[in-house]
């Protein structure tokens, strides 16, 4: 059952109110700029998906908009994930749509920090969203409002969008939003979302990496079942060790390596970045690789970009040891290249799994499309994120974009973070955190380029 708009409120006033909290107004930390205070009280709500509770995430910022004079829309699902709209009419007909999500996934066992409590370590703002990717969303509420405050009629429309669900695939977030509210997409040519991949040594910027394509998921839960009882009993063929033994097929398959289109361009870009016998090896990657592998020295990581991956994340069987289980299942996260078959990859992985276990598909998508590296806007972002250079970059990863590029709508991954390798370990990991002085810069960063694509 979801919550009243009333219980909504009270529980962000709880949250906001414990003990060092500051209000949403400068007042509670005079050291802090309004947008870091916004993103302090963000970060100190719990939307952890499952189950995300997004509503106190979207009626915070709500009552951000409102503070600014802007009236924002609920959005909400039919099992009750919301999302939040809001827009500043243009004067034209096209729009851009300013995209984030308001869940975080679990902080897990690792952190020494409290992950909703929003402290300030080391002059970096901590908390299980600060990277990915409550900053991002703070920043972009931050250009809208400035939009506003202005006083700037822009030629497009800029639509603010926080949505539910994504790290659980996005299917009552942004799936779910487009299918239900066309109408309020209607003449959309732009989003801005997560998935930028930037370059940065020593402090410098030394290109930006703005995500024009990336994989797209397969999500798996495979079950086995058979006679459960007691441990020490022989049963050779239990649920448990039937599961192990097709998964261990699965996981022998020969990978086949295989060179996409996204990945030719974006290492086309990198190599005369990167130079010497590496930025050749990019910039000639079809010389360099085998259906069998690399003939030559990639960086680690490279891999990913020319594989469809397979990676076993969850498992359940007995809560006891001395306990046979009756069923025992496996969660499988498939990462596939945007132009691999889905169904003939699937059909593949069964075969290999074999007719002992059950297969269900939780998440699905079709063929990847990449957004164009060669338009007008790609030039503006360019141009704002300058002097640095700007590349069309393809990641393993996937992002609510796709649901946008399969609708014909061009989305750009972008961070407007200037941040080094190490200080992004936080995403999905412990201690997640942001350095304040740099979220400064990439808010103000956003601005930018928000006022220049809209205009």
């Amino acid at each position: 059952m979801l919550r009243s708009r009333a219980k909504v409120f009270a529980l962000i006033l709880v949250v906001l109110s414990r003990p060092g909290a500051p209000a949403v107004a400068n007042s509670g930390n005079p050291a802090l700029s309004e947008t870091a205070l916004w993103l302090q009280s963000y970060l100190r709500l719990d939307t952890t998906n499952p189950p995300g509770h997004e509503e106190i995430g979207a009626a915070f910022l709500a009552s951000v908009l409102r503070s600014a004079g802007i009236e924002s829309r609920t959005l909400t699902s039919t099992t009750g994930r919301t999302s939040l709209y809001a827009r500043l009419q243009g004067s034209g007909s096209g729009s851009i749509v300013l995209l984030h999500h308001i869940d975080v996934v679990r902080q897990g066992a690792a952190w020494t920090l409290q992950p909703f409590s929003g402290a300030i370590v080391a002059g970096a703002l901590v908390g299980r969203g600060a990277l990915d990717v409550k900053s991002l969303g703070i920043a972009e509420l931050s250009a809208f409002i400035d939009l506003k405050r202005q006083g700037i009629t822009p030629r497009r429309s800029v639509i603010f969008l926080a949505v539910a669900d994504e790290e659980a695939g996005g299917g009552e977030g942004s799936a779910f939003v487009l299918a239900k509210y066309p109408e309020l997409f209607a003449g959309a040519e732009l989003v801005l979302n997560e998935g930028g991949s930037n370059r940065v040594v020593g402090g410098e910027v030394r290109w930006w990496g703005v995500e024009v394509a990336q994989k797209r998921p397969l999500w798996l839960r495979v079950r086995a079942s058979g006679r459960g009882g007691h441990a020490a009993g022989l049963q050779p063929h239990s649920a448990t060790h039937e599961l192990i033994e097709a998964l261990a097929r699965l996981l022998a398959l020969p990978p086949a390596y295989h060179v996409s289109e996204p990945a030719r361009r974006y290492l086309a870009a990198l190599g005369p970045l990167h130079g010497g016998t590496l930025g050749d090896t990019m910039t000639h990657i079809d010389r360099a690789l085998t259906p069998q592998g690399p003939r030559e020295a990639m960086l680690p990581g490279m891999a990913n970009l020319f594989l469809d991956t397979v990676q076993i994340t969850v498992l359940h069987a007995s809560e006891q040891i001395n306990t046979v289980a009756s069923e025992a299942s496996a969660e499988i996260d498939i990462r596939l290249l945007p132009d691999t078959d889905a169904a003939r990859f699937l059909a593949r992985v069964k075969i290999a799994l074999g007719n002992e276990v059950e297969t269900e598909l939780l998440l699905g998508s079709p063929l990847g499309s990449s957004s164009s590296s060669d338009s007008a806007d790609w030039k503006t972002i360019a141009t704002v994120l300058g002097p640095a250079p700007t590349v069309p970059a393809f990641i393993a990863g996937f992002t609510d974009s796709r649901y946008f590029r399969g609708r014909n709508i061009a989305a750009y991954g972008i961070s407007p973070f200037a941040l080094a390798g190490d200080e992004l370990a936080g995403i999905h990991g412990p201690d997640e955190r942001i350095p304040l002085a740099e979220f400064e810069r990439g808010t103000e960063r956003m601005r930018r380029l928000v006022q220049a694509l809209a205009r």
